[in-house]
């Protein structure tokens, strides 16, 4: 099973076009993913949290804003959503979706066919100058802080799993109250990069030039909550109390050997064109 608290992917959309005997056909139509089924409703119980899972075939979302369900769907940040009426944040709905068992990419695909049926969602992407951090390397002579170590494990094929309390083969946050949480093992940067992004309030960039996997550990005070409502469980266990765990500047110098740069730069976001209230339950 992989919880919000995991991962998530950005698509590119499917198309194909036949080529033969020296000239060009007519495309054929492009199929769209859709889940076999949908179930959509209201949740007004008042709850704070939130649940999101995508074990292969199904989607369960409870309690769950709009907003949070188009970065599940287009695996950005929310500071890389751009527009949308009040209504996407505050309003909370549940989602339960089954569709024959996919892949990760295939289940945003299919995500995001049933925001633009069901919400009439529409969303281009651009880039823009705005406020950004750039992560970069803290030290002159390159070297890595104690908890950002090049991996030898190799995760082709492999998904995330956690063995002997330590990640492989993907990142997994955890939060706590006023606190944050990114492990990670044979991750590469660009998705370490994504993820961090999730507890800042501007867009994250990567100046860091480090390629390859990585294996990371970074504990750190967040500036936001990268899920809506309360805390997801098993913050961090090391820690007694907020006061004790570094921000995340702080953080990133200490553990990881990297720092952010605030500064204007230009960034991709996703600009919500259209986005409707369905009537449901």
């Amino acid at each position: 099973m992989r919880a919000i608290a995991l991962r998530g992917g950005l698509l590119v959309a499917l198309a194909s076009q036949l080529v033969a005997l020296g000239y060009a056909q007519t495309p054929a139509p492009a199929t769209v993913a859709t889940f076999e089924a949908a179930s959509i409703r209201r949740n007004v119980s008042g709850e704070t949290r939130v649940r999101f899972e995508t074990p292969p075939g199904r989607l369960t979302a409870v309690n769950v804003p709009l907003r949070f369900v188009i970065r599940q769907a287009y695996r950005v940040p929310e500071a890389r959503i751009i527009g949308g009426p009040g209504w996407i944040d505050s309003d909370r709905f549940d989602i339960v979706a089954t569709a024959t068992a996919a892949n990760a990419d295939a289940a945003r695909e299919m995500l995001r066919t049933l925001l633009k049926e069901r919400f009439g969602l529409a969303v281009h992407a651009e880039s823009r100058e705005m406020p950004v951090y750039v992560l970069r390397l803290a030290r002159t002579d390159g070297t890595l802080g104690p908890n950002l170590r090049r991996s030898t494990t190799d995760c082709t094929g492999r998904g995330s799993t956690i063995v002997a309390g330590r990640v492989q083969c993907g990142i997994m946050v955890s939060q706590g109250p006023a606190s944050g949480s990114l492990r990670g093992g044979g991750a590469t940067i660009d998705n370490f990069v994504r993820l961090l992004g999730d507890f800042l309030d501007r867009p994250v960039n990567d100046g860091t030039g480090l390629v390859g996997s990585f294996d990371l550990e970074l504990q750190f005070t967040a500036e936001r909550s990268a899920t809506p409502g309360a805390p997801v469980p098993g913050g961090l266990p090391t820690a007694s109390s907020p006061d004790e765990i570094p921000s995340v500047f702080t953080a990133l110098r200490e553990q990881l050997g990297l720092k952010l740069d605030a500064q204007r730069g230009r960034a991709d976001v996703w600009v919500i064109d259209a986005v409707s209230e369905p009537a449901l339950p």
